[in-house]
């Protein structure tokens, strides 16, 4: 599945001030002019699209190296090794024999200038490569080295020849004929041998992929795809590039290491990727990459993941999020030009949501569903261009949303941020899923469904909480309070929230407790120092309870000693414990130990529920798909007599005393 956001990389760097000899640029504008088709004829397509490509979307943030070093060798790391490879491998013949006639004193900035650009603490460059790197970026690291500001200045030749009337022609994508010829001749009329530069000889690329000559650029009258017109502007710009890199390098004197193939190759594409991000698309492009994402498109799709509210409400919508309505029609979703807007219990903050995008209209709400959530309303919007994706605060479809989270969509990985209605226009059906409007945030979650179906009046099959009611101007019904809201904050907001272990014990000791985890109580340490080294050994942290010598809670991050047979057995030897385990990947486990034994341990939901749990669970639904922790917690309260608190937790933390797991 083509992603653009995932192919394209994009950063940010300050660009380097280099003055050019002025009397030089229309006699490289021309040497370019004349080798620039029979670089473009060995320059493979797929990584020529890759290239092209940058600018086009937001792309996904690309980690920069540690070490610092200038704007061309970070932007060529930032492209990745296999990139600049591919490319090396494709160009390394046609390089090594491009006849250039270049104009001298292409380097003569050079002379005496005083290196720029990063430095280490003794003042010697450091823009070294690391060990393993790519043969491109260890000759610009080379290059940046015994050269400072060479990189730099092939750089500001770059940005300076796209604008020159002899060159911007060439760079033209939405125009075959203004990129050279197609027939695969060189500028001195003679056919270039593709099977001595990198093409083999039924016209592949050694590399992969076609040579450009003849097959992406294609006959004029051809409707050019979106990976041709990415591939022949990103391939416009590399040969533009290579030729400015090979022009300034060979005047070097002596030649250095660094000035051969891999660095003019990996020179050029460093400036590119530089350069490319300020410059425009072809002309065509927004309707090709449109018509890919179209014939690209599959059902179902679904995604999830936490979108930010601000004025009570978010959006499914294909543009800027607008005013909200009253949603006095039916108290949570109302359709508004180009989307639907749908109205939160959260004034700010933020919300978890899931997106489904059906082939064909969903069964209708069954018993299920009325356990799970409070609010279910389908409504009909019109589509006028398509693309309609979660928004928030400060969002849009087109400028991408607040969203994070990771779901999945037609076979592949798929975020919140990049699932899309059908990027068609038409008559789509949405149903809207709400839960926990009332709770002040502690558990608000939504679920957005859509398929293709004509316009039709809207359906309640739901409407039961306070808000709802109170937006359509309804008598407002009874509140109901079940036992697991006193335990949400655990997921929501504690420092535990994503993967922990909470056991109480009653009739041990702190001590007892210790040992019994297969920890030393003799040996304790610091627990902010683990975080800050930020060690993954085990550790229990256990706090005496108020209010009885002989009860303990012992809380595990990330750990799960505590819902271990052997454990629950050892500690519960002279009373009770259970405990709720739980981690990021939604798995739980639920536990109770008497005098020794096991009575029960399975996960909530899944497992049948074993006697010895039955009789705790009054007014708690373990069978439920949500609040399973929190629900956990509400059992282990009442078999063990003692709650978890918030203050617990901050206390624990505060006591800054932790107890290695199997260390001794």
């Amino acid at each position: 599945m083509f992603r653009p956001d995932l192919e394209s990389r994009q950063i940010s760097l300050p660009e380097q001030t280099v003055e050019l000899p002025a009397d030089l640029l229309d006699p490289l504008a021309h040497v370019v002019a004349e080798v620039f088709p029979q670089l473009v004829a060995h320059i493979p397509p797929t990584p020529a699209a890759e290239l092209g490509r940058l600018g086009a979307t937001a792309p996904a943030p690309v980690p920069l190296p540690p070490a610092p070093a200038g704007p061309v060798l970070t932007a060529l790391r930032s492209a990745g090794p296999r990139l600049p490879e591919r490319l090396l491998g494709a160009l390394e013949l046609a390089i090594d024999e491009l006849p250039l006639r270049a104009p001298r004193g292409l380097a003569r900035g050079l002379v005496d200038a005083p290196p720029n650009g990063p430095r280490g603490g003794n003042g010697s460059r450091a823009s070294a490569a690391a060990a393993g790197e790519s043969e491109a970026v260890q000759a610009v690291a080379i290059l940046d080295e015994v050269h400072p500001g060479v990189s730099d200045l092939i750089h500001s030749y770059l940005r300076t020849l796209v604008e020159h009337p002899a060159v911007a022609p060439l760079l033209a994508a939405d125009d075959p004929a203004a990129a050279g010829p197609l027939d695969g001749r060189g500028s001195d009329g003679r056919p270039l041998d593709g099977t001595a530069l990198g093409s083999t000889a039924n016209g592949e690329s050694a590399n992969g992929g076609s040579a450009f000559g003849g097959s992406l650029f294609g006959p004029p009258d051809e409707l050019a795809d979106e990976p041709t017109l990415a591939a022949r502007h990103g391939a416009a710009h590399l040969a533009l590039a290579v030729t400015v890199a090979a022009a300034v390098l060979r005047e070097l004197d002596p030649p250095m290491i660094g000035t051969g193939a891999p660095g003019i190759v990996g020179t050029a594409v460093g400036s590119v990727a530089l350069v490319l991000p300020g410059r425009p698309m072809p002309l065509a492009y927004p309707a090709a990459l449109l018509a890919r994402r179209r014939a690209e498109y599959r059902l179902p799709r679904q995604a999830a993941g936490c979108v930010t509210v601000d004025g009570h409400c978010f959006g499914l919508v294909e543009g800027e999020l607008p005013n909200p309505p009253s949603f006095a029609r039916n108290g949570l979703v109302e359709a508004v030009s180009g989307g639907v807007l749908v109205r939160t219990g959260m004034g700010t903050g933020r919300v978890r949501v899931s997106l489904r995008v059906l082939a064909t209209p969903p069964a209708p709400p069954v018993p299920a569903d009325a356990v799970r959530w409070d609010e279910i309303v389908d409504v009909s919007w019109t589509a006028a261009n398509g693309a309609a994706a979660v928004a928030g605060a400060g969002a849009s479809a087109a400028g991408g949303t607040t969203t994070t989270g990771v779901g999945a969509g037609a076979g592949s990985a798929a975020d919140l941020g990049h699932l899309t209605t059908p990027p068609w226009p038409g008559d789509y059906r949405l149903r809207v899923y709400a839960h926990g409007r009332d709770g002040a945030g502690e558990d608000e979650t939504y679920e957005l469904v859509v398929w293709s179906a004509p316009a039709a009046p809207e359906t309640v099959h739901r409407r039961t909480d306070q808000l709802g009611h109170r937006l359509r101007g309804e008598e407002l019904p009874p509140v109901v309070t079940v036992p697991e809201t006193r335990y949400r904050w655990v997921r929501r907001r504690s420092a535990f929230r994503e993967a922990a272990t909470f056991t109480i014990v009653v009739g041990a000791s702190p001590e007892d407790v210790v040992r019994c985890f297969d920890a030393d109580p003799g040996a304790p340490c610091s627990l902010s120092r683990l975080r800050a080294d930020r060690r993954t050994d085990p550790y229990v942290l256990v706090l005496p309870l108020d209010g009885d010598d002989r009860a303990v809670l012992a809380v595990e991050d990330n750990g799960f000693q505590g819902s271990r047979h052997p454990v629950l057995s050892a500690v519960s030897r002279h009373g009770l414990a259970a405990s709720m385990f739980w981690n990021i990947n939604a798995l739980t486990r639920l536990s109770l130990a008497r005098d020794g034994e096991v009575l029960a341990a399975f996960e909530p939901g899944p497992d049948a529920v074993p006697d010895a749990v039955v009789p705790l669970l009054r007014d708690v639904d373990l069978a439920g798909a949500t609040d399973r922790v929190a629900k956990g917690l509400v059992v282990v309260e009442r078999f063990t007599g003692h709650p978890v608190l918030s203050e617990h937790l901050d206390r624990i933390i505060e006591n800054d005393v932790a107890y290695l797991i199997n260390q001794h």
